[in-house]
């Protein structure tokens, strides 16, 4: 329990600072896309740390996620579990796809790895939805807060994976996604042994 509660926390924790560290590559990085793969490639050992790195912190709130399906039996746990893992299968796909690869390999990964975080993360807002409006551990006013970056963000994604949006587009709301992910640690300091199956 200790150890599912510490990987939640610090997961949910530390992913914030590789967002920050992407924000901040990105606007170093060229907009043609291919000398934005020449770029990625010229500075591959920061990008593929970054990204080693943020699977690492994906794979702790995966396995507490994973951990407190298992133990509450809830649906919103479920969902957040699946989600995380739809999620980690794109570093697979941007670790390997990437790097000394000619610019169509590299664009065809590149859309793959969109369209696994896109819906992972639809997966992982739906769970956190259901979770937070039916979860008494917060505060009123912590859950609804939660309850609407979450729904702002699901609304985002959904509509890019329609088509309707670029990705890009749906990325306006991460400075919400960075207030549910600290939301989400504080919810992981609550949640207590006793609160376990009820």
């Amino acid at each position: 329990m200790k150890l599912a509660k510490a990987l939640w926390i610090l997961g949910n924790l530390l992913v914030n600072i590789t967002i920050g560290i992407y924000i901040y590559l990105s606007s170093k990085a060229p907009l043609d896309p291919i000398e934005r793969h020449n770029y990625l490639n010229e500075n591959w050992d920061i990008y593929a740390g970054h990204w080693k790195a943020e699977f690492v912190f994906m794979t702790m709130i995966a396995i507490g996620a994973i951990y407190f399906a298992i133990n509450f039996k809830k649906i919103s746990w479920t969902l957040v579990s699946v989600g995380q893992l739809i999620s980690l299968s794109l570093y697979p796909i941007m670790l390997g796809g990437y790097q000394n690869t000619p610019f169509e390999i590299a664009e065809m990964a590149n859309q793959m790895a969109i369209v696994v975080f896109v819906f992972g993360n639809i997966v992982f807002l739906g769970g956190l939805i259901h979770l937070y409006l039916y979860d008494s551990l917060l505060n009123k006013w912590i859950r609804f807060s939660a309850v609407g970056f979450a729904s702002i963000a699901l609304i985002a994604f959904s509509i890019s994976f329609m088509g309707f949006i670029d990705w890009k587009q749906a990325l306006i709301i991460g400075p919400l996604t960075n207030l549910l992910f600290l939301i989400n640690a504080y919810y992981g300091f609550k949640i207590k042994l006793e609160n376990m199956k009820k």
